[in-house]
């Protein structure tokens, strides 16, 4: 059996607010420090171009707010889970305030959406997706680059997958909202 990368450190929100998200960026998963490596160009192109289309939907539906970047979102306490997905869609009234720990949402946001990484297997980012469904979220869009396909995932247990000749609608949580998975993954 292979060891570890890394051997697990305990974590608690608190002490993952200390930390410099640039220098050590990481998510916590039941109470242990997770790292995870920067993503690539690509990745990010990706994750602009989601930004971009969810971004206009916000402007026309005023009660959303969506960020993007690896926001922090509090998952569950006790053991901690915090996340950071690629761009997360929430509610207005929820948006949190303050800095660190008390700047980070309570819960899952209502959309997540993760682009899977260089560094990261579909699997871990299919565990991520049911964190955020544990949790409260309504959907979860996991893209891959490689492949040019997204995931759908909502609860209690439904998984779609679309190609890249399909459209990508928000479904009930988000209504109205429709692109083109091709549109996702353009340079």
């Amino acid at each position: 059996m292979a060891e570890p990368a890394f051997a697990p450190v305990p974590m608690t929100f608190e002490d993952a607010a200390r930390l410099d998200p640039d220098r050590d960026p990481g998510d916590v998963v039941e109470g242990e420090w997770a790292p995870v490596s920067k993503n690539t160009y690509r990745h990010g192109q990706i994750v602009i171009n989601v930004a971009t289309l969810l971004r206009l939907y916000t402007r026309e539906h005023r009660e959303w707010i969506i960020s993007g970047g690896d926001p922090g979102t509090k998952l569950r306490r006790d053991p901690d889970t915090l996340r950071g997905p690629g761009v997360a869609v929430v509610r207005r009234e929820r948006m949190p305030a303050g800095r660190g720990a008390e700047g980070w949402l309570e819960g899952a946001p209502e959309v997540a959406v993760e682009v899977v990484g260089d560094g990261q297997s579909l699997a871990e980012i299919l565990q991520k997706a049911l964190d955020y469904l544990a949790a409260g979220a309504g959907l979860v869009w996991v893209l891959d680059p490689e492949t040019q396909r997204v995931v759908v995932v909502s609860p209690p247990d439904r998984i779609r997958i679309l190609d890249s000749g399909a459209t990508l609608d928000g479904g009930e949580v988000l209504p109205g909202f429709s692109c083109a998975v091709s549109e996702l993954f353009e340079d």
